[in-house]
């Protein structure tokens, strides 16, 4: 395993007919290559509680979060992660949240397009994250 600094956490979702940037704020956060499956990554961070109905629906409902994440240093670029919630923790008067998914290395902009495309046909989930990876077998973004 391999554990990074990571410096900033977006969830995309839906809005309208885009899809919208959720700046997730927190305290301290880090990211593991668990080099056990191929892109498979960890991501814990602890955050204002202000998240934690956001996060707990995404637990309960077992929805899968499109994330951008940036590690190490702010110059690096984003990468975009589909994630699942694992746990959503209190920690006196704010939380821990721990994501599990995989990486997906493509410029920001073509992510955003087929995941929205894949969204609008009503794909969530593991049909999503299968279809997104059928497409991504597919094409060359």
């Amino acid at each position: 395993m391999k554990s990074f600094k990571l410096v900033s956490l977006d969830v995309l979702e839906k809005s309208g007919e885009d899809l919208a940037t959720k700046d997730i704020a927190f305290f301290d956060a880090l990211i593991i290559d668990r080099e056990v499956d191929e892109s498979r990554w960890l991501i814990e961070a602890y955050i204002p509680k202000k998240y934690q109905d956001f996060f707990v629906r995404k637990l309960d409902g077992k929805k899968e979060l499109v994330t951008q994440v940036r590690i190490t240093k702010e110059s690096n670029p984003k990468a975009t992660i589909l994630a699942e919630v694992q746990s959503v923790n209190n920690i006196d008067q704010d939380m821990n949240v721990i994501l599990m998914g995989d990486m997906v290395n493509r410029e920001r902009q073509q992510v955003e397009e087929t995941l929205q495309e894949l969204i609008e046909a009503g794909y969530q989930g593991d049909s999503l994250l299968n279809k997104f990876k059928e497409k991504n077998q597919e094409n060359t973004f």
